[in-house]
């Protein structure tokens, strides 16, 4: 199976067709069909032009974060969450939301509670 090479824009082009900056002739020289990004912009100026652009907020992925600390504060972490009914880390995380410093509210769910003497 052989691909079809295709022609790509540069960001610039992109960038002022969704802004209205470029000619009809300029945005069929880009693309031959209007897609689908294009329409619903061009909805959206003709439903309210004063709106300001969306924002999309980035993903907001989970990570690893390794601490590493003495076996008698492990037991005691996991003795203080065991008699809240939490897991260690969502007493860490609600400690930490305590004193003022924003946690994702995944981060605040109780997860898989584990014995400390399992771990």
């Amino acid at each position: 199976m052989t691909l079809k090479p295709r022609k790509r824009t540069d960001a610039s082009s992109i960038t002022a067709a969704a802004l209205g900056e470029t000619s009809k002739v300029a945005v069929s020289d880009v693309a031959s069909e209007p897609n689908r990004a294009t329409n619903a912009l061009n909805t959206a100026r003709r439903v309210n032009p004063r709106l300001p652009p969306a924002e999309i907020e980035p993903d907001d992925k989970a990570v690893n974060h390794n601490m590493r600390v003495r076996k008698s504060t492990l037991r005691a972490l996991g003795k203080a969450a065991d008699a809240e009914g939490m897991s260690v880390k969502q007493f860490i995380m609600r400690a930490i939301a305590d004193k003022g410093v924003f946690v994702a509210a995944p981060d605040l769910e109780n997860g898989k509670v584990t014995p400390w003497r399992d771990r």
